[in-house]
């Protein structure tokens, strides 16, 4: 995928925006420059958003998101268009994909979406029909899939700041995990083993011909069951714990060195309250979503049953009335034939033309009997020519049924909603302690510390106790293989067949990352640079694990590197998973320094940064590339360079050409 050009009318601080993002193979870096405030975030949100839309709740909403101009001058409109090309089966293809958001006459926000791929247009809005809009929102979201999808976004269009905040205490290897399985690809073969796997115990239940044994083995299906919620529900709390933690890590550290907090606290005060929000009004979509589903359930649902049930019977009667219409082309009926063989009996006769009487009947019997006409029964003669073309368009019609998205929505949300309470109650917690009258706050943290620890205790309890409960269940295989059945072989085999194919696909990789991370860390990582002896990474999904040792032997701890550096270790695995993975995207970053410190800088920009992608957009200030030499290390390798000035008179930001008055 290749961004080529980005448009902008009305959007945030952007009245007219029109930037050229195309990148040479050789030059594949497009700088562009900002001051704090000056626009730079809002170009990435404006790239972001034209790819996955925005989600606008409310008019509200939607006069925040536009440009003060546009109220001026009358055009409340937002209009965001990305231009950009990407290979379907190996197959260049152009696009451009529009998005218009405004609103309508009763003021609510209203979406239209057109994607034009090399003259290919598919088109939908909030007015077009239900079931034509499904049809051709999946078409288009089909497209941006192919190219990145949205859940993988985040790996390859980030913030380098907020990207440093993930990598605190224990989550670095959670998120190394995380991005290995999702961006390569792996993730889905180990559902298919879990799968299988409830398969496989269904089927041996239903095998097994002593009640007692089925009971015996229903129970610890039970058990496992159980035993998975708790470890489901155990890992929930860790992650609560862990987010508890790393959101208020600096606040705990300050206090405890005695420091005022005032406004570092009433800053998470209001980011977590405009998260509690933020899953409300998710909450109030999904209900008019889910209400506008109930509403129109017998498209989504009984129309499609029935056109199903219908289709042979209709491509029956279709095909009768098809043939009845070609037989009668060119030919009249035998009512017709009478009437005008009486009309040429009379003519004859008036004139005196006969030599012998003759009938209008014989004379019809004649006309019949010498062109052999005929003429096919329609039995479906009671249907009107409106019924048959209803009949016709129910089985046509195209469907579309939004349950599942609906029903995923929900489980997010079920999620989302459970953590509003104790969000709620940080909120109280922080402005007491805003106050100055409460000072329980460290006793909260360092209590929360503890449960960490007794949640990971708890977890490897039941881990152990998981596969113990398994260890028992297979003992039933043994008592069931007497009798050939070839299905609960095959099940047998599958889920092992999964978690194989997926250990196979790391295996077939593990040693290219490992290299190339090696490589990169030696280069990139200034604390240890030129002294890392070897990149591990496990062989087995179901514990993924990521280690760095010293050439000296020893390891280097992952939780034990300042921020710094952890930046730097998730930078390069991104790096190495666009080079390995499964999609070729571009890679864009805002804040693009971070934490890291000026050795790190410089390193970064010298060896990381011009090898990144095949296209590599930073948005920076000029403090963290600076326009002199940080400038000139990275020129060679820059094809275009913008700078964002903010106009406070006129309220937007516009585009010159430069960094900082630099040129390429």
């Amino acid at each position: 995928m290749l961004i080529k050009r980005i448009k902008a009318t009305n959007f945030k601080t952007y009245l007219k925006l029109d930037l050229d993002l195309s990148v040479e193979p050789d030059q594949p870096i497009v700088l562009i420059g900002g001051a704090n405030g000056g626009g730079k975030t809002t170009l990435f949100d404006a790239i972001y958003n034209a790819l996955y839309g925005i989600k606008i709740k409310s008019a509200a909403h939607f006069r925040q998101l536009l440009n003060a101009g546009a109220i001026h001058n009358q055009e409340e409109k937002i209009t965001l268009e990305l231009h950009f090309s990407g290979k379907v089966l190996n197959q260049e293809q152009q696009y451009v994909l529009t998005r218009t958001y405004m609103l309508n006459t009763e003021d609510k926000p209203v979406e239209s979406v057109k994607l034009n791929m090399d003259g290919s247009i598919f088109q939908y809005g909030t007015a077009t029909p239900h079931a034509e809009r499904q049809e051709r929102q999946a078409q288009v979201d089909k497209i941006i899939k192919a190219n990145l999808p949205e859940e993988l976004s985040r790996y390859f269009l980030f913030d380098a700041m907020t990207a440093g905040d993930l990598l605190k205490e224990d989550q670095l290897n959670r998120v190394i995990k995380e991005n290995i399985e999702n961006v390569m690809g792996f993730n889905k073969y180990l559902l298919f083993a879990r799968a299988s796997e409830s398969l496989f115990q269904e089927y041996t239940a239903q095998r097994l011909k002593v009640e007692n044994e089925k009971q015996a083995y229903l129970e610890l299906v039970t058990n496992k069951k159980d035993l998975d919620t708790t470890l489901q529900q155990k890992n929930q709390s860790l992650d609560d714990a862990l987010q508890y933690s790393l959101a208020n890590q600096s606040i705990y550290e300050n206090q405890k060195q005695g420091l005022s907090q005032q406004t570092t606290i009433q800053n998470k005060i209001n980011q977590t309250l405009s998260q509690i929000d933020s899953i409300k009004k998710r909450d109030g979509l999904y209900l008019n979503e889910a209400e506008e589903f109930i509403r129109n359930f017998e498209t989504h649902i009984a129309l499609p049953k029935l056109a199903t049930a219908m289709q042979h019977e209709v491509a029956l009667i279709l095909k009768v009335k098809d043939e009845l219409l070609k037989q009668s082309d060119g030919k009249i009926s035998p009512n017709q034939i009478e009437g005008i063989a009486s009309l040429v009996v009379d003519y004859l006769t008036e004139n005196n033309l006969i030599l012998k009487h003759i009938t209008s009947a014989e004379l019809v019997e004649y006309i019949v009997t010498k062109s052999s006409f005929e003429t096919k029964k329609d039995e479906y003669a009671f249907l009107e020519q409106s019924e048959t073309k209803a009949l016709e368009d129910l089985v046509t019609a195209p469907y579309g049924n939004p349950y599942p998205r609906l029903s995923e929505t929900k489980r997010e949300l079920s999620i989302s909603l459970g953590q509003i309470t104790a969000m709620e109650e940080q909120v109280i917690m922080l402005r007491q302690q805003a106050s100055g009258n409460d000072y329980t706050f460290l006793t909260n943290y360092e209590q929360n510390e503890g449960l960490i620890k007794r949640l990971q205790d708890d977890l490897l309890q039941l881990r152990a106790d998981i596969d113990q409960v398994e260890k028992q269940m297979h003992k039933f295989d043994i008592q069931n293989n007497q009798e050939p059945d070839p299905k609960y072989e095959a099940l047998q085999k599958l889920k092992p067949f999964f978690e194989n194919v997926a250990n196979q696909l790391l295996a077939n990789k593990k040693t290219q990352i490992e290299s190339r991370m090696k490589q990169d860390l030696n280069i990139n990582l200034a604390a240890y640079k030129d002294v890392i002896d070897r990149v591990e990474l496990s062989e087995d999904l179901k514990d993924l694990s990521f280690k760095i040792y010293h050439k000296a032997g020893n390891e280097i701890y992952l939780n034990q590197l300042n921020t710094a550096s952890k930046q730097v270790v998730v930078q390069v695995l991104l790096k190495v998973l666009h080079e390995f993975g499964d999609y070729d995207p571009p890679v864009m970053i805002d804040t693009v320094m971070g934490v890291l410190d000026e050795t790190s800088r410089a390193t970064v920009l010298e060896n990381y940064f011009p090898s990144l992608s095949h296209q590599t957009i930073l948005l920076s200030s000029d403090s963290e590339i600076k326009p002199g030499k940080d400038f000139d290390k990275i020129s060679p390798f820059i094809s275009k360079v913008y700078t964002l000035i903010r106009d406070r008179e006129l309220q937007l930001t516009e585009v010159v050409p430069g960094y900082f008055g630099k040129t390429i």
